[in-house]
């Protein structure tokens, strides 16, 4: 459907200030796409200037995300530190390898220095910030006589003088160390005090981190097993003072947007095979394609300036009681998951020969119930997320089921109590939206936005409202959704929606 221009209100709902919410985009799937899947060892030695700063395909990785970049930080992934050659000695030490890094390094240029220039050339080009991988373990080259505090301290040191933003820790041989991980983000609040620590591995460091990411998934079962990640969570305490306790979903964007959680994307604008022709089967395009899903980041990153994401507390997510499963039928392995995956999948029982089976709760409500979700006309629903953000906003996605062959949302009557919630974050497909609202809506305009394009539009007369009951079809949500994308994005919709009350409309 078409919405009448003369709907157009002339101003946005989205705020001109920067997303709050550590969210990144980081470069390891890039990597791969460079080295036309050069595995491990030719991926860390893509992580260079060139990759990030030259403009030619496959390179220019700083120049992406223009509408978002604001709103990101750019985390340098695995072996910004190491050299080329992977020399595994060099693994934790964060200094910028001067082979990889040569404009910004010298043989007189101390470590935090080398970082300030990159963090300032970083910012420059527009991104919030710069963050970097940070392997779990001391380097012996730099440890010298210095204790494992001290080596970290004056690394985080490093990291305040050169302002850099976020520090992914990830592997290395103190990654499943209990102390390690609970005493960095401690030491970073005393010497690096506006550095963001991801931990991970260890969901027992969550109420002592600022962000813990849910790790690795593929892309074709992303979905489901990011949904099992977050319900491992529900035993996890609130965050102590002093640290976001946030929750990071790697490339799920609108779990994140909808629940409240962080995203580190790792999608990126290179459509289609990897340089040598090949497949990348790292992002199927027969699959959900998510390298033409771009406006999505734009969107999850723009809902995050009005909802940030907020500390985790298990006891405040509900899980419904149904669980879906999805499957995917292999027919070329290495045109459809990276080589590792298969073993990997089978190890936690989610492969069979060549069948990927993942099974995930239904519905997901954070600070409030799960959404409520009739079958389509095939008996499908799709995977629904929803929350209540601690400012009052209301936000709900609906997720992709992954078939046989096929990916599709199915299109369904969703329902949420919304209680007196006035803004709304709203991703994904529906037959209807249906919010169950504490509010007289009987004298009140409806206004949506793309949330990523620049202007609202009041949209009562296409939705209806029945007493205190909002009834938003989904094709309202497909055309308000996707005004901002080209018919080369493929991006699901993604919209703020509010509801004004007419007194107070100038």
């Amino acid at each position: 459907m078409n919405i009448n221009q003369e709907k157009r209100l002339g101003y946005s709902l989205i705020p001109d200030h920067v997303n709050p919410s550590p969210d990144y985009y980081c470069t390891w799937q890039t990597q791969l796409y460079a080295t036309c899947d050069g595995k491990p060892q030719k991926q860390r030695a893509a992580m260079h200037e060139q990759a990030l700063f030259d403009k030619e395909k496959p390179y220019g990785w700083a120049y992406f995300y223009e509408s978002a970049r604001q709103d990101l930080f750019l985390v340098m992934d695995d072996s910004w530190d190491v050299p080329p050659t992977g020399a595994s000695e060099f693994y934790g030490s964060l200094v910028p390898d001067p082979e990889k890094f040569p404009s910004f390094t010298s043989p007189e240029t101390v470590p935090q220095e080398a970082m300030k220039r990159l963090c300032d050339h970083v910012k420059s080009l527009g991104w919030k910030g710069l963050g970097g991988w940070i392997c779990a373990q001391e380097s012996p080259l730099y440890t010298g006589n210095l204790t494992k505090e001290e080596y970290w301290t004056k690394r985080l040191q490093w990291a305040a003088y050169a302002g850099m933003s976020y520090w992914k820790v990830d592997w290395g041989n103190r990654s499943q160390e209990y102390e390690f991980r609970r005493g960095l983000p401690q030491l970073a609040r005393t010497y690096a005090p506006e550095l963001i620590v991801e931990n991970s591995m260890r969901k027992d460091v969550i109420p002592f981190s600022d962000v813990f990411r849910t790790y690795d998934v593929p892309a074709i079962m992303s979905i489901p097993m990011t949904l099992e990640k977050l319900r491992d969570l529900t035993d996890i305490s609130s965050p102590l003072e002093n640290f976001k306790g946030l929750i990071n979903c790697e490339d799920e964007v609108y779990i994140a947007a909808a629940g409240g959680f962080t995203m580190g994307v790792m999608r990126h604008p290179y459509a289609g095979p990897f340089p040598d022709g090949r497949a990348d089967m790292s992002f199927p395009d027969l699959h959900r394609r998510l390298k033409t899903k771009m406006t999505e980041v734009t969107r999850a990153a723009h809902w995050h300036r009005i909802a940030p994401a907020f500390g985790a507390e298990g006891s405040k997510m509900h899980f419904s009681q149904t669980r879906l499963t999805d499957t995917w039928k292999l027919k070329c392995r290495e045109e459809e998951i990276e080589s590792w995956w298969p073993s990997a999948m089978a190890s936690r029982n989610y492969m069979q020969e060549d069948t990927l089976t993942v099974s995930a709760c239904a519905s997901l409500g954070r600070c409030m119930a799960p959404p409520t979700v009739v079958p389509d006309s095939d008996g499908l629903v799709p995977f629904t997320v929803a929350s209540r953000n601690p400012n009052g906003a209301v936000s709900v996605a609906t997720l992709g089921r992954t078939l046989g062959r096929t990916y599709k949302i199915p299109r369904c009557d969703v329902t949420l109590d919304t209680g007196n919630a006035l803004t709304f974050g709203i991703f994904g497909q529906y037959r209807n939206l249906i919010l169950h609202t504490e509010l007289d809506l009987a004298n009140c305009r409806i206004a949506a936005q793309d949330l990523a394009y620049e202007t609202a539009y009041d949209i009562t007369t296409y939705v209806n409202i029945t007493g205190h009951t909002l009834i938003i079809p989904g094709t309202v949500i497909d055309a308000i959704g996707t005004m901002a994308q080209n018919d080369a994005d493929t991006s699901e919709p993604g919209l703020i929606l509010t509801i004004q009350q007419k007194e107070n409309i100038a």
